[in-house]
């Protein structure tokens, strides 16, 4: 098993920061997600958001990999996403639905402010993969995470294009403006935010 942990630091409020996450697919930055379907949304008796989702991701694998295991690269992911708005705290915890024969991928992100400044937001992120094959184990576990890496790398410049879209427009930028003034202090405004996604399936082309 190898482990792979990462930390970063946008310079956004973390209001701004967990809309873009949500809103983060499509984008130009990274085409390794080719689907979303939200499969249940609902509020926790804590005033957090809880959202399920099924994510549809391809990755470029040797064919060699693909004769091996008969895994393609196209890979389904269940993730489950928390919104604590009192806390100011996102966590995304994924894990891979499908090749679970030979794979297992497990992922956690938590957003959160930076202490020391408010306008700032710390994103940790944090890795696990398990590769069941003998002799093959050691290689293929430090290519998924290679991948994984890359793919970490271009969801963080995706989430700043997402960012740069909100304040290209002035419908966006007036939608961040709100979430700004009440930092998501609000249950019902996260849910006027987030829970129309849940209404009606987003996978894309």
């Amino acid at each position: 098993m190898k482990f792979w942990t990462s930390e970063h630091v946008f310079d956004h409020p973390w209001d701004t920061v967990a809309h873009a996450a949500w809103c983060k697919y499509p984008n130009p930055m990274n085409c390794a997600v080719s689907g979303i379907d939200v499969v249940r949304q609902h509020p926790l008796v804590d005033g957090s958001l809880r959202s399920e989702r099924i994510i549809q991701s391809h990755f470029p694998i040797p064919a060699w990999v693909t004769k091996l295991t008969g895994f393609s690269g196209t890979q389904y992911s269940y993730e489950v996403t928390e919104i604590n708005p009192a806390k100011k705290e996102m966590t995304l915890i994924t894990r891979n639905m499908n090749a679970g024969r030979f794979l297992r991928v497990d992922e956690r992100l938590l957003y959160k402010p930076d202490p020391y400044n408010e306008d700032r937001t710390i994103l940790q992120q944090e890795a696990s993969v398990n590769v069941d094959l003998p002799a093959f184990a050691d290689y293929c576990e430090k290519m998924f995470l290679n991948i994984y890496e890359m793919n970490a790398e271009k969801g963080r410049k995706g989430l700043e294009w997402v960012i740069d879209q909100f304040n290209s427009s002035s419908r966006s930028s007036s939608i961040a403006e709100k979430s700004s003034s009440q930092a998501f202090s609000d249950p019902a405004l996260v849910l006027s935010s987030l829970h129309p996604a849940a209404q009606q399936p987003c996978f894309l082309s």
